[in-house]
């Protein structure tokens, strides 16, 4: 009974946490300073491995690149400006992990990005234009 009690703890207090972090992350974005957005990315280049690799993606306002970084993987720029599209069909797709598909502009590689359905808004405002919060 104790390890439910202590699953069901961990669930809810990670939620809640996840929740203030979004909160936190859209303030410092209105605010003009850097965030960094816990993510999963796989860039369609032979490069990079198969999987999903767990990082952080790094967004200034103003800036003309995101970057995301994985240890082991380096890091690897995002020109702001482009498009979300859904997946390839058959990526793993979770209620609480939105996975979307990222276009830069200019016809650029496509990265597959994974996301805290919470932090999707906002990272989808921010990879579009200047202003970071328009639509988030």
């Amino acid at each position: 009974m104790g390890e439910v009690i202590g699953e069901l703890l961990a669930l809810l207090t990670d939620g809640f946490v996840r929740s203030l972090h979004v909160v936190r992350t859209r303030r410092r974005l209105a605010a003009g300073r850097p965030v960094r957005v816990p993510c999963s990315a796989r860039p369609d280049r032979s490069r990079w491995p198969a999987e999903y690799a767990s990082g952080r993606l790094w967004l200034t306002p103003g800036a003309t690149h995101a970057v995301f970084r994985a240890r082991g993987h380096g890091h690897l720029d995002l020109p702001v400006g482009g498009t979300f599209h859904d997946p390839e069909p058959d990526s793993w797709r979770s209620q609480d992990w939105a996975a979307k598909t990222y276009r830069p502009p200019g016809g650029g590689n496509p990265v597959h990005l994974q996301v805290d359905s919470r932090y999707l808004p906002l990272l989808q405002a921010a990879l579009a234009g200047p202003d970071p919060l328009r639509k988030a």
